[in-house]
């Protein structure tokens, strides 16, 4: 039943992290608004709780595994995002 539920909730959080890098390269404006960060940083929060529950849970399943570096990966890239996002709105903003 845990591998299940996890193996749902890693689909999800990862189908979610790729439709931000979507929306990051196509269409930013989106990202920018309540909803869009509210949905971006709750991901974020979400994939670091799951990667800790994971990491604690020290299981050495082939399976657990794989999912634990599908969310770290994802989650990351996600955060990677957020950060080059507030490096080039802090860049253009100082530009006259």
């Amino acid at each position: 039943m845990f591998k299940k539920l996890s193996l749902i909730i890693t689909i999800s959080l990862v189908v979610v992290h790729f439709i931000i890098l979507y929306f990051w390269m196509v269409d930013w404006e989106k990202l920018v608004t309540e909803i869009g960060l509210i949905c971006w940083i709750g991901s974020i929060v979400l994939g670091v709780i799951a990667f800790l529950v994971y990491r604690k849970l020290n299981l050495s399943d082939k399976s657990i595994m794989v999912i634990k570096r599908v969310i770290f990966s994802s989650t990351l890239m996600t955060i990677f995002l957020g950060a080059l996002a507030i490096f080039i709105e802090l860049t253009t903003s100082s530009m006259p």
